[in-house]
């Protein structure tokens, strides 16, 4: 378009192009969102850590089985966030919003994802099926009253972290280092404790993000009672316990555990307070993703 002078006027472009950069920014929070709330993403990261487990301990990636720990993964979140709907009111809205007058198809289809992986396992890798109840025995003995005149597990600040990180690290690197876990423990034992120091972290980072939510209905997480310095300090330090457990690591996994520690250390202090949800997401749980990504471009 040119104006009285001659010049061409820029304003229609300029107008044109935002419109698509706002329809375009739009899009993608919807995407993301939807993958964030329906599990779709939590499932990936499953799948994703379980390879990652398999290249840290030097085997070959099967990708069946980690599609397997994908459904387990999709089925356990897609039901805590039906149980725990209430909460999210609160902390988020938005998986409310998704939930809303879903409930019976989300527990139908994760069931069915549950009932998938199962069938998964018993075919390739029969022997490692119990470990696919792990999730579920895990949130069994956090739940319920083990010894009479001691408090549940759930009852105890932190423990829901501990019971988190122990259950998916065991079900992504027994699921994938079964063949070895009785000629190599040491190896699977290394890999399970890298995953549990992550897992932890990232589970206690969600709190520091719901930190509101949870002092005002009274849950006892570590930031509600420590306060956010303080917990990213614990953090900080428990993330520097995998400094040694590179050095200890095969020389041909020592590059990629050095990555993801300090990829670690990044996001502990980025999300020192609370930031926009989706981005913590992607960010944290993201992480097996990009390693993955960038093990295929090397």
């Amino acid at each position: 378009m040119y104006t009285n002078s001659g010049v061409v006027s820029s304003a229609v472009p300029i107008k044109f192009l935002k419109r698509i950069y706002k329809e375009s920014t739009e899009f993608l929070r919807r995407f993301f969102t939807f993958l964030a709330v329906s599990s779709l993403f939590i499932g990936a990261t499953g799948f994703f850590k379980t390879y990652i487990g398999y290249i840290m301990m030097d085997l070959r990636p099967s990708l069946a089985l980690s599609f397997a720990v994908f459904l387990v993964s999709f089925c356990v979140y897609s039901l805590d966030k039906v149980a725990d709907m209430n909460n999210d009111l609160t902390n988020m809205p938005e998986r409310c919003g998704f939930l809303a007058g879903r409930r019976n198809t989300v527990i139908a289809y994760s069931l069915a994802a549950y009932a998938g992986a199962l069938a998964i396992v018993w075919m390739i890798e029969p022997m490692a099926l119990p470990v696919v109840f792990v999730p579920f025995i895990a949130n069994a003995f956090y739940g319920t009253k083990l010894i009479p005149g001691l408090p549940r597990l759930k009852d105890i600040p932190v423990m829901k972290n501990v019971i988190v990180a122990i259950a998916w690290s065991l079900t992504t690197i027994l699921i994938a280092g079964y063949q070895i876990l009785f000629t190599a423990p040491e190896v699977v034992a290394m890999v399970i404790y890298f995953m549990l120091i992550k897992t932890f972290i990232d589970t206690v980072l969600y709190d520091v993000r719901d930190v509101k939510g949870d002092r005002e209905a009274g849950v006892r997480t570590m930031p509600a009672l420590l306060g956010e310095r303080k917990t990213i300090i614990v953090l900080l330090l428990l993330n520097s316990t995998l400094l040694p457990w590179t050095m200890l690591a095969h020389e041909s996994v020592r590059p990629l555990a050095a990555i993801l520690t300090i990829y670690g250390y990044a996001y502990i202090v980025y999300f020192r307070t609370r930031r926009n949800p989706l981005v913590l997401d992607f960010v944290v749980e993201g992480e097996w993703m990009l390693a993955t990504a960038m093990l295929l471009m090397l």
